[in-house]
């Protein structure tokens, strides 16, 4: 009771209620947005089961990002995948940084040297996405679709990104260890991970040995922006086959030229 004799509302306020209804949508659309993404077309059950979301709740928020050009539906199967929309949002970063247009005639030549595929992969929510890729001939290689995410700590350019962030950052990182071992030889450790650090800054590139997948290796190098901030990792990946322990130093060598010679183009004046 108020002090004029009024009754004070009880619960919440009345914006903070609308606010969390409309967080709890938006994360809810995001959601179904990436997982959209990371297939090649998905039906609204399979995707209903995907993310443990109500079908009535699911289809509505994809009508609304379908009329936004977010998503579309296929007239065929009714599978949904992306539209044309999030493309033309998710080119605004790499369009903005010059990072893509710079960077993809560096991963041809990068992968023509070397014989192997040439990625380019920026750090986002403590995980790798790569954004470019360019494909060596060989049967046996790996993939990584544009757009896919992987764990920092068992990626090539997952760590030499880590190694060169601020120590604040890296301890943000390091909030979730220990780490999923994906193999007997993923780093999974604070202090092991920091030792590798300092390993990477000594040589100037990391080596994922078959951390992520028994068999393949991975080499990556830094990107530096015109602040000297590290913006991208540039990385080589194949089969331990033909990345031997006997080759890593010269592959090691030709990805850190290409990830300084797209450093030099984004403006960088210290490489480090």
């Amino acid at each position: 009771m108020s002090t004029d004799g009024s009754k004070k509302p009880r619960g919440r306020p009345r914006g903070n209620s609308t606010e969390n209804s409309l967080s709890k949508a938006l994360d809810k659309g995001l959601s179904a947005l990436r997982k959209i993404a990371e297939s090649d077309g998905i039906s609204l059950n399979d995707l209903s089961l995907d993310l443990d979301m109500p079908m009535p709740t699911l289809h509505r928020l994809l009508l609304t990002l379908e009329s936004h050009g977010f998503v579309r539906q296929s007239k065929s199967d009714a599978t949904w995948s992306i539209g044309i929309e999030a493309f033309r949002v998710g080119s605004a970063f790499p369009r903005a940084a010059k990072l893509l247009s710079i960077a993809r005639p560096i991963l041809k030549d990068l992968s023509i040297r070397t014989g192997e595929t040439a990625n380019l992969g920026v750090m986002d929510l403590g995980e790798v996405i790569f954004i470019a890729q360019h494909e060596t001939h060989h049967a046996i290689r790996a993939f990584f679709r544009p757009g896919s995410r992987g764990s920092w700590h068992a990626s090539g350019i997952g760590k030499v990104i880590a190694a060169y962030i601020a120590v604040t950052d890296q301890k943000i990182l390091f909030e979730k260890v220990p780490f999923e071992q994906f193999t007997e030889h993923t780093l999974i450790q604070e202090r092991e991970l920091l030792d590798e650090f300092n390993r990477i800054r000594a040589v100037g590139y990391a080596v994922d040995k078959e951390e992520r997948f028994i068999g393949m290796r991975c080499i990556g190098a830094p990107v530096f922006n015109s602040s000297n901030e590290i913006v991208a990792g540039i990385s080589i990946s194949g089969p331990v086959a033909r990345m031997d322990d006997s080759s890593i130093t010269e592959l090691g060598k030709k990805t850190t030229e290409a990830g300084h010679e797209i450093s030099r183009l984004l403006g960088a004046t210290v490489v480090n």
